[in-house]
């Protein structure tokens, strides 16, 4: 079976406190290292709905030999930007994506000319 991407989600949790700031610094490594990344697909930021402290971030990359750059390239950076807003490290876990259907609309509602 072949898979279109490969994707990590990692699993944050910010002290309390701590969460806006941890967030905004996560994002800023997903649109500038990540992007400049060979073989990045696209991410996911999930903010939890129960913990306002927490955060999923999912990152789709092209193949296994991308998401192990990635490792290097653009995790280990992001953890070195939170690590004091943290209270445990991220909850890491890899999967092969068999199906994605994402629409990214720039004004609702969407109507077709």
């Amino acid at each position: 079976m072949n898979f279109v991407v490969l994707a990590r989600m990692t699993v944050w949790h910010f002290k309390e406190g701590k969460s806006e700031k941890g967030f905004s610094e996560l994002d800023v490594v997903l649109n500038t290292l990540a992007h400049q990344t060979e073989g990045f697909r696209g991410a996911i930021s999930l903010l939890d709905a129960d913990d306002p402290n927490a955060v999923t971030i999912l990152t789709l990359w092209i193949d296994e030999e991308a998401l192990k750059r990635s490792e290097k390239e653009v995790f280990t950076q992001a953890l070195k930007r939170v690590e004091d807003s943290i209270d445990s490290p991220p909850k890491i876990q890899n999967y092969r994506v068999f199906s994605t259907e994402l629409f990214q609309r720039s004004q609702w509602p969407f109507r077709w000319a």
